[in-house]
């Protein structure tokens, strides 16, 4: 399998080539890196006609939809630029992207799907929030608006995209395998072919989507008459709006905590969509792909049993690549999951913004392969060389606190380097970087 593995900004892009010629693009990364960085190799691969066996957008996050979408408008923009051609109009203007390797199927599991008939009141819901928590001074207040803004963007992302891929615009098949329904663990639906791979859903559960629109039916009918309320108070009494702006970031602290030890990670990360990749290999045992979005380390493991991956006898599994899930945050990390889960190869997306790839994460991956004994992983993979990949740097950062950030995760990685040759990594500093296993 070869790994492309694009900057994205704080998100996630990568292309997946297998080799008996199935491609998978996961992820397409902020809007801004896939102009820049995706787009021109996807434009490249459609000259030389390499065609995407699958488009997979893990989770409706910006960081991880916004790339894909633009990517489908770009096709849409070049089918209107051929039809103007062949009408014989010569001035009408080529679209600014190339266009991108075409796309014959798609998963994604669309927000209004996840969500049903509340997907038009939630979505007026956190921009309303976001726009009022703006006008806050406390910085708990700004930072919970930008959040709460981004995922009202994603989510008219999401549905923008369901749209596009439909059968009155690109008509590419969405979510096959379940019959164009949302894709989640089903006994029946894994593991399936694409190509030459096999591919097993480990999440999400069919129940954890449950949870997670029983969550945003309550977070709705709790939150909505607070933001009612601030909007008409907003301009008569400035006094109330901190008071209401307290109540309502008190609600989503407390919706945070009755997911479970699983703050700071958003409902849609919850329903991520993840896959262990099968693809044959010269051994009797296929080479293994960890794809996790942005997952929570408990239901990647979760996933995995269900699949007997891992088991009471075998409690440990050691795959050649584990794309590490959220970007490296610590609230989808713990010392658990790195002993239980090893890999010749990490790949980390992420580059500095909220301080992902989280300092402790690294630490955790790097003790549970060259730590003490208590820290070490007991699979038997665990004392093979290993290396950590990052598709950014603190050259190739923006924001300053960003590139300060990635300044101490490679000074941690250079240190860890130091102290033992099993200790591999390379960080990104060109659009992409490739390597093959």
């Amino acid at each position: 399998m070869k790994f492309t593995i694009f900057q994205s900004d704080k998100g996630d892009c990568l292309l997946l080539e297998s080799s008996g010629g199935t491609r998978i693009l996961a992820d397409g990364g902020m809007l801004r890196a896939y102009g820049v960085h995706v787009a021109p190799h996807l434009g490249r691969m459609r000259k030389s006609k390499k065609e995407l066996d699958l488009v997979y957008v893990s989770h409706i996050d910006e960081d991880h939809i916004a790339g894909i979408l633009q990517m489908m408008d770009d096709e849409a923009a070049w089918r209107v630029f051929d039809f103007q051609s062949e009408q014989g109009n010569t001035h009408f203007p080529k679209p600014k992207n190339p266009r991108p390797a075409k796309a014959k199927a798609i998963w994604h599991n669309a927000f209004h799907e996840q969500t049903g008939e509340n997907a038009g009141p939630i979505e007026d819901l956190l921009a309303a929030s976001a726009s009022v928590l703006s006008a806050a001074v406390d910085p708990d207040h700004l930072s919970t608006a930008q959040e709460l803004g981004e995922l009202a963007l994603s989510q008219k992302q999401a549905i923008l995209l369901s749209r596009r891929i439909g059968g009155n615009q690109l008509n590419i098949p969405l979510n096959e395998p379940a019959e164009g329904k949302l894709m989640y663990v089903r006994e029946n639906l894994s593991p399936f072919a694409l190509g030459d791979l096999n591919i097993y859903v480990i999440g999400p559960f069919e129940e954890d989507l449950d949870v997670l629109r029983k969550e945003w039916d309550k977070w709705l009918k709790d939150n909505k008459e607070v933001v009612r309320k601030i909007q008409e108070r907003a301009a008569e009494d400035e006094a109330n709006i901190g008071n209401d702006i307290q109540r309502l970031t008190d609600m989503l602290a407390a919706k945070a905590a009755e997911l479970g030890n699983r703050e700071k990670v958003t409902p849609p990360n919850l329903a991520s969509l993840m896959f262990l990749i099968e693809e044959p290999s010269d051994t009797d045992t296929p080479k293994r792909y960890l794809m996790t979005g942005d997952g929570s380390w408990q239901d990647i493991l979760k996933g995995l049993r269900h699949h007997e991956f891992i088991t009471d006898a075998s409690p440990g599994l050691h795959v050649d690549v584990l794309k590490a899930q959220h970007h490296g945050s610590e609230n989808n990390f713990s010392e658990e999951f790195c002993k239980a889960i090893t890999a010749d190869h990490y790949v980390f997306c992420g580059n500095g913004e909220h301080e992902n790839p989280d300092l402790r994460v690294i630490d955790l991956v790097v003790n549970s392969r060259i730590g003490t004994a208590a820290q070490r992983s007991s699979n038997p993979q665990t004392g093979k060389t290993f290396k950590m990949w990052f598709n950014s740097s603190s050259t190739s950062s923006i924001k300053p606190a960003a590139q300060s950030h990635m300044k101490k995760v490679e000074k941690k990685i250079q240190d860890a380097a130091a102290t033992s040759n099993k200790v591999k990594f390379r960080f990104l500093d060109a659009p992409n970087f490739q390597f093959t296993v």
